[in-house]
């Protein structure tokens, strides 16, 4: 059960800018902040992995003040303390290894070599900085451009361009390892 209430926050925590763009343009801000403290309450629920938590509370806070100070805004700045979250949870296990990205790649190749190793926490710095430009510019889709241009930008090019990060890093990884093994 855990497992199925931890799913469908996830994907309404992916949707969320789509909810966001339509509940606005329909007057329902309200409803809007309390699918936020929902999705981010259902997370919480599931349990999981304890570096999410700060993540999941943000649903909660952003919901939370919406209501409280009847702000769009509010709702608007969750993607941006996403990304800020992420970044500081990336920059976590660059002190505290494994790195982010090391975790990850043992998913798919438990043995990773040392020079795996190397190359994720690399690719963790990366997506340190992906995460600080995102935020930056989620942060003026907020105030300085429409909501039909927040939505877009939060809930289509931010996930875009992290899948291009992914795929790119994946790739990239195991480009290196060939290489290393033919100069082995």
């Amino acid at each position: 059960m855990k497992t199925v209430l931890k799913g469908i926050g996830v994907v309404g925590l992916i949707l969320y800018p789509c909810v966001v763009g339509y509940g606005l343009s329909q007057g329902y801000m309200f409803w809007v902040a309390v699918f936020l403290m929902i999705m981010g309450g259902l997370r919480w629920v599931s349990g999981g992995n304890t570096l999410m938590w700060p993540l999941t509370l943000f649903a909660i806070l952003c919901g939370g003040l919406s209501l409280l100070f009847k702000d769009q805004a509010w709702l608007k700045l969750y993607p941006v303390l996403m990304s800020m979250g992420a970044f500081c949870i990336f920059t976590m296990t660059l002190f505290k290894p494994p790195s982010m990205i090391e975790r990850f790649a043992r998913l798919i190749e438990p043995d990773l070599p040392h020079d795996g190793v190397i190359w994720t926490k690399k690719v963790t710095q990366i997506w340190c900085v992906f995460f600080v430009v995102n935020a930056v510019i989620a942060l003026y889709t907020v105030y300085f451009a429409s909501t039909k241009m927040w939505v877009i930008y939060n809930g289509l090019i931010s996930y875009v361009l992290m899948g291009i990060l992914l795929l790119g890093e994946y790739l990239l990884r195991k480009r290196q390892q060939r290489l290393n093994q033919m100069q082995h």
